[in-house]
């Protein structure tokens, strides 16, 4: 088999793994970013449907960054908007890599790419208090105009593992 072939398949194959999202997961989507980079007034719009008020849930930003990426850290702006209104902010600083450089999170680097997810915890203990439709946008909070190296970010929603 061809080293191309072999080395997509073993992507592809890593990248499936990656995005798996389990047994408690209810809402998962990831947005690509753009090959020039990721602006910063562009937000990544996260929409899903939440029908359970009693369960207690985590709400993770999961984080894909290329191996050229030239920064220790990412912080991300996000808002998060209730079915009623209601609008929660906050500031997050995802460290994509270790103070020796060596990224942290799972990875794989080949001939044929780099790429590093990092799964960040957003909210780890979330009641919802409505039914309905809640929306999550997320902006790169980098001092750059233009972003680089920063592959896909994603929102997982999944049922807690609380002991009760």
């Amino acid at each position: 088999m061809n080293k191309f072939i072999l080395g997509f398949l073993l992507l592809l194959l890593a990248l499936t793994g990656l995005n798996s999202c389990g047994d408690n997961c209810v809402y998962q989507d990831i947005k690509d970013i753009p090959e020039d980079g990721w602006k910063k007034d562009d937000a990544l719009a996260f929409e899903y449907v939440m029908n359970d008020t009693t369960d207690t849930y985590e709400i993770v930003v999961d984080v894909r960054n290329k191996g050229s990426y030239k920064y220790q850290n990412l912080w991300l702006f996000i808002e998060a908007t209730s079915p009623a209104g209601d609008i929660y902010s906050d500031t997050i600083e995802c460290a994509l890599a270790d103070n020796h450089g060596h990224w942290v999170g799972d990875g794989m680097a080949s001939y044929y790419a780099n790429i590093y997810h990092l799964p960040v915890s957003f909210m780890p203990l979330v009641k919802f208090p409505k039914q309905g439709t809640y929306k999550i946008n997320i902006w790169q909070g980098m001092r750059e105009d233009v972003l680089e190296g920063i592959s896909d970010v994603g929102i997982r929603v999944r049922k807690a593992s609380v002991e009760q």
